[in-house]
Order: structure tokens, then sequence, then C-alpha cells
């Protein structure tokens, strides 16, 4: 694939932040966040209007979202706030001179897609050129008229949520609405900041989140809702946990087979555990609750401890990551379910499980349809991120793993009776 840049602009809020707002606080939960981008990628396919106007449309109706997501347009000034000084939001274009989007999406090539976004090497480094723009988004042409849509969030003031709802926001925009509301919410007062990057990077190297980039696997996995109906029942059929929800389930089949297929003699194995690590939404169980789109990394963590050994009781694995999700839940106080969380990581390996399944990705329609596929690409640590198919029915996984685990993971039989490869999917365009 042969990509020429045509265009790198600054795009601007349509109107001038007010002077009360030029300033956003973090809040705790946005330092424990990974101080770097990540992008996410929406496929559409082949247009029937002129790249020049899908720009020009693109570019206007992103200038006014910017006034409702003033903070995007900003600059980080310290640890513990944004400068909302309208600096603006980056605006890539591009033409894909060699390689069809057709096939590029039956291959699903997590490092082809990499192509496709302006950030090259891990998901951590924030590149000079970029490194004072929260938001940077990249528009790439295909000569068959399919358009593929990079949106990068700066990760310290974005969690999976705000991701999806800015971009379901700049589709109405787009569409013609001029009102979005509850955005931006002041949570400093409730969750006061500090900078906790230190500490959190001292995680990462503690627990081997970092791999080389070219040693990390990312596959994709369809469950279609018969499939994810079928492994519910069967977990469900045991004596630790009845009527797993569609994560639990999904969760437990993944964690199985990483049990099953783990090194025992490798130096991480030693202590027999699996930790996997559950973001939780913190909008709803916060009291008062916060606006669903509100922006933000309104994000806090369960911990389910896994026993690595021979014998494996998908029951009991639900289970646990139930269980580790409710007492988040049922404990939940003013301050994040963060503290001692390198302890309990120290002698683990680690699985993140991210559930974006529920997201509203698909609705973002611009003006000439919906989405054919979404995904996220420059993940560089494990993890299993679970997102909605087009249809709304099942759930897409991408999974990423070093190479030599993702070799024996990706032929798990066990596994592979619930989740189909994307390979045997072809590509709806």
């Amino acid at each position: 694939m042969e990509i020429k840049i045509i265009s790198t602009e600054i795009i601007k809020p349509s109107s001038p932040t007010p002077a009360h707002l030029r300033t956003h606080k973090f809040f705790l939960p946005d330092n424990f966040a990974v101080n770097g981008y990540f992008p996410m990628l929406l496929f559409y396919s082949a247009q029937s209007k002129e790249d020049m106007k899908i720009s020009s449309h693109l570019k206007n109706s992103l200038s006014k979202t910017l006034t409702y997501y003033y903070p995007f347009a900003g600059q980080i000034k310290d640890g513990v706030s944004i400068d909302c000084n309208d600096h603006g939001a980056i605006f890539i274009e591009t033409q894909v001179v060699v390689g069809e989007m057709s096939k590029l999406l039956q291959k699903r090539d997590n490092n082809l897609f990499k192509q496709l976004v302006p950030l090259k090497g891990n998901m951590q480094e924030i590149p000079t050129t970029y490194n004072d723009a929260n938001l940077i988004v990249q528009v790439n042409y295909f000569g068959c008229g399919g358009i593929a849509i990079s949106i990068c969030f700066n990760h310290i003031i974005v969690d999976g949520t705000t991701s999806a709802y800015f971009v379901k926001s700049w589709a109405e925009v787009a569409r013609g609405a001029n009102d979005i509301k509850n955005v931006v919410v002041d949570c400093s007062s409730i969750y006061p900041p500090y900078d906790a990057y230190a500490s959190m990077r001292s995680l990462y190297e503690q627990n081997h989140y970092h791999y080389n980039p070219t040693e990390i696997v990312g596959k994709y996995f369809i469950f279609d809702g018969g499939k994810i109906a079928a492994l519910r029942k069967k977990i469900g059929s045991g004596s630790y946990l009845d009527h797993p929800t569609r994560f639990e389930a999904i969760a437990a089949l993944i964690s199985g087979a990483l049990i099953r297929n783990a090194d025992k003699e490798a130096h991480e194995f030693t202590v027999k555990q699996l930790a996997a690590v559950i973001s939780i939404n913190m909008r709803s169980i916060v009291n008062p609750p916060l606006p669903p789109q509100c922006l933000g990394n309104l994000v806090t963590t369960a911990i389910a401890k896994l026993p690595i050994d021979e014998k494996i009781d998908y029951n009991y694995l639900a289970a646990e990551v139930h269980k580790s999700v409710k007492n988040v839940v049922d404990q939940y106080k003013t301050n994040t379910h963060v503290s001692g969380l390198v302890k309990e990581l120290a002698n683990s390996t680690v699985i993140h499980f991210s559930d974006i399944s529920r997201m509203p990705y698909y609705e973002a329609d611009f003006g000439w349809g919906k989405p054919t596929l979404l995904s996220f690409v420059s993940l560089d640590h494990k993890v299993a991120c679970l997102m909605p198919t087009s249809d709304g029915v099942g759930v897409e996984a991408i999974i990423t793993l070093p190479k030599e685990e993702m070799a024996k993971f990706e032929q798990d039989p066990e596994f592979l009776s619930y989740a189909k490869p994307f390979m045997s999917k072809m590509a709806r365009l």
C-alpha cells in the first residue's frame, strides 16, 4: 500500500472558547491514563461525492464540533490542566495511491492499518510533530471511492466512551445538528488531580506491558449472536455463576485459552496467575451520575485474579470476572479504585479487557452512510478489546499478543468453536 499526503492544516473551533472556560482541569482518573495517543479507524464504502466536497464538509463540521469539545483544540499546559486556547486540531488528508479498500478489509492486517494513521510506532510515543495537539485526524481517500477516517486522541483526556460520543457528535453536526450538550464536566473538585505518570510508567515496565511493536500481533475475531448465546448458556451451567453477561462469557473464554496455552516454564508464569484487568465506565456509578457523553477518562479498574492451572472451569473464570467488577461498583466511593494497583499486578501476567461493544461508533454517519467497519490500531501490549459489529448483534474482538503467544492462541480449538477469525468473513462493500 502506498499513501501520499495531500495536505496538512490546523482546524480551529468555529467560535472562540469563552474566557471563563479557558482552563480545563484534569481530575484523578486522567492522571492514570497513558500520556499518549490512541488511534481509531472508521471505514466507509465508495462514495459518489467528490473528494473536495467531502473534505470541505468534514473540516467545517469538525470546526463546529470543536466548539463543544473545546479541550480537544487546546494544549496540555502542565500536569493538572489544559489551556483551552483554540490552538486547534491537526487535519491531514492523504490519497491511497496503491491499495484497494476491499482487499485491505478482507486481509485485516494491523500493520497495514497503521499506515492509515498519522502516528508511526509505539502507542505511548508522542511524535514531536504533533506533541502539542490533543486531536489528530487523518482522512484517507482510496481510488475506489472508499474513505478511511483515522481519529487520534490524546489518551490523557479521552477514554473509549468519550471517543465514541465525540465521533457520534461530529457526525451529527455534519448532518446539521447545532446543539450538543453536557460534553465538558469539571470533576476536579471531586477527584483532585496529581502527577501520577511516573508511577504508571513504572507499573508498565514491571508487568511486561511493553513489547517491541514488531513482536506484537493483532488479530480480529468475530462472535456472532448465536455463538454468544451458546457460549453464555454453556458457561452459565455451573455452580459459581448463573446467567453470565456476554462480556463475562467472552472474557472467560479468552482467559481460558490464554491459560491453556501459557508457557508454564516462562518467567512471567512462575506465580501461576493471570490478572484480567477490566475497565469500568464510572459515569453511571458515581453519585450523582454523570452524562454518558461527557469528556474525560472516567474509567476505574477491576482486577480478576485467575489461576493458571491445568483444569479450566469457565464458569469459575466468569464468576471471578463478575465478582471483581461487582466489588468495584458496590464499594466505589469518591476516591477512585486505583490504590494498590501496582501491588496487585506486580507478580502477574496481565491481559487488559475493554468492552466498547455497546458504544455508538456505528452511528457515525457524516451524510453518506454509516461506517462499514471500525478498528483500533497501534496497541502494543496484551489487550482484548470487544467492539460492536456493524449489525449491532455480534461482537468483534481485537486481541493483541506477543507473536509466539498468538501462534498458539489463534489455533485453540475450544476458542475457535465460538469465535471465527476475521479472515473467514468477507468485507461488506
